[in-house]
């Protein structure tokens, strides 16, 4: 279940939170060498058990699964940014449809002067 950039995660939080693996067993309630192991990727871990490392670690399973939330800031800005693009597009298009209407007049009249 574990891959090694979640195993690198959970490394990087539990020294972050100045915890160490002995720490780490005992809050899980496993032996230390089942921790090392778990931390190693020697031992899987199915999900329960990730969450609940998660849990001692005090951040979410998709932060430590390296799974993350756009920001509401920039989804918004995204949003703003795709509205003024599709803005633009419709723009562009009537403008390229008044310069057709314009090319077809002026056949038009291209026309009308050679068969006169």
């Amino acid at each position: 279940m574990a891959t090694p950039s979640i195993l690198a995660q959970i490394k990087l939080l539990r020294k972050d939170r100045g915890l160490s693996q002995a720490d780490m067993a005992s809050a899980l309630h496993v032996a230390l060498k089942t921790y090392q192991n778990i931390e190693s990727g020697a031992t899987r871990i199915d999900l329960d058990r990730l969450q609940h490392i998660a849990d001692v670690l005090r951040t979410d399973l998709a932060s430590l699964m390296g799974i993350t939330q756009p920001d509401p800031a920039t989804a918004q800005q995204s949003s703003q940014v795709r509205d003024l693009y599709l803005r633009i597009i419709h723009e562009k298009e009537a403008y390229i449809t008044q310069l057709e209407e314009s090319i077809r007049f002026y056949r038009e009249i291209l026309r009308e002067r050679l068969s006169s």
